[in-house]
């Protein structure tokens, strides 16, 4: 109880409601006033079952617990389920800024080699001008992450929020206003808030999907072709050299396969390709040795610079349509189904229940 100060108060007003109702009593009877009487019982009733809603207190507390150690996460700390869920929250934002960041990396770099042309004089080439449609994807991909980054920063807000008042204030303010007859209404709806946004609220949004594994997964894909030497941008100073450009677009191309790396004239039969054309292998060759590659399968990296870009697109897409889930869908439906616990339960501690209620049941 020590956690919840408010409490503390609100069992002080419910011993004062009882006094008050056993002098109203005591008053009615000895004044043989009936209306005073009946009055007294009322409202001793209704102290009573205040009483019975502190007692009942720790008891939620330990409902919480038990609804949370089904629903942990082996990446978070123990704790109940709002904890819970500020947690998971955290983890999937700190996922999706990773995303984020790569992502930006990636258009600058397609940015980069959108705009390399080769000029022949008469004519020029830039043969990467159609990555401006995944340019494109990416792009709406990136807004997309920072719209779902934004949901998700006011979801951890209002769970921060629950977390601090929900039970340390909402509840403890509710007991008390539920004491007095004439704002029982309003005490009964603020415990019944109080429960379902500390219970209901988080635990409805722990149950759908978590996107983290997807987020990481693309994350490290990401990672891996903004990584990759060969996808990165050439220094400027190697401009100078005419063959530069061209180079770069030999080896992201994918016209130099891995398995020509190591191939001379005099072995083509035993290659895994059939290269029928000895001037391909011959400027494959010049180009590997300006680039000083001497065994790629050996270094274990792959040149497929459109095929690794078509698997980020895929990959994101995943992860944000997940994530969207998660940031979106499932606070609007953890909200519905609260509202709906929220009002059955405040109809009912806001109602008056006393002789004539239990006499009808």
């Amino acid at each position: 109880m020590s956690e919840f100060p408010g409490v503390e108060i609100a069992v002080i007003v419910v011993s004062a409601s009882i006094v008050f109702a056993g002098i109203l009593l005591g008053l009615g009877k000895a004044f043989g006033y009936k209306r005073i009487e009946d009055f007294g019982v009322e409202e001793l009733i209704q102290s009573i079952i205040n009483a019975a809603i502190i007692g009942a207190f720790a008891a939620i507390i330990e409902l919480v617990g038990a609804v949370s150690s089904t629903i942990v996460t082996p990446t978070c700390e123990q704790g109940n389920v709002v904890q819970q869920l500020i947690c998971v929250l955290g983890h999937i934002n700190d996922g999706l800024f990773l995303m984020f960041q790569n992502l930006v990396q990636i258009l600058n770099l397609l940015g980069y080699y959108q705009s390399l042309a080769l000029d022949f004089g008469a004519f020029a080439i830039t043969p990467f001008a159609n990555l401006d449609a995944v340019s494109a994807v990416l792009s709406v991909q990136l807004l997309s992450l920072n719209a779902i980054i934004v949901l998700l920063a006011l979801n951890i807000q209002i769970v921060v929020f629950i977390a601090g008042n929900a039970l340390g204030l909402l509840f403890p303010v509710g007991l008390v206003l539920r004491t007095m007859f004439a704002t029982r209404k309003v005490g009964g709806f603020l415990i019944a808030l109080a429960v379902g946004l500390y219970i209901f609220y988080p635990t409805f949004v722990l149950i759908f999907p978590d996107p983290q594994i997807e987020i990481n997964q693309s994350a490290i894909i990401m990672e891996n072709f903004t990584n990759n030497s060969f996808y990165a941008t050439p220094p400027i100073i190697d401009l100078n050299n005419n063959y530069a450009i061209a180079a770069k677009f030999d080896i992201l191309s994918g016209r130099c396969h891995p398995d020509m790396f190591n191939t001379t004239s005099t072995n083509l039969t035993n290659t895994t390709i059939n290269i029928s054309n000895s001037s391909i292998l011959m400027a494959c060759n010049q180009t590997l040795a300006d680039y000083n590659i001497t065994n790629l399968t050996a270094q274990n990296v792959s040149i497929d610079f459109t095929g690794d870009l078509t698997e980020i697109t895929q990959s994101n897409n995943t992860a944000i349509s997940k994530s969207l889930l998660y940031a979106v869908v499932a606070p609007l439906f953890s909200l519905l189904v609260t509202i709906v616990f929220v009002k059955e339960l405040a109809s009912l501690l806001g109602s008056e229940i006393g002789l004539k209620t239990i006499a009808s049941i």
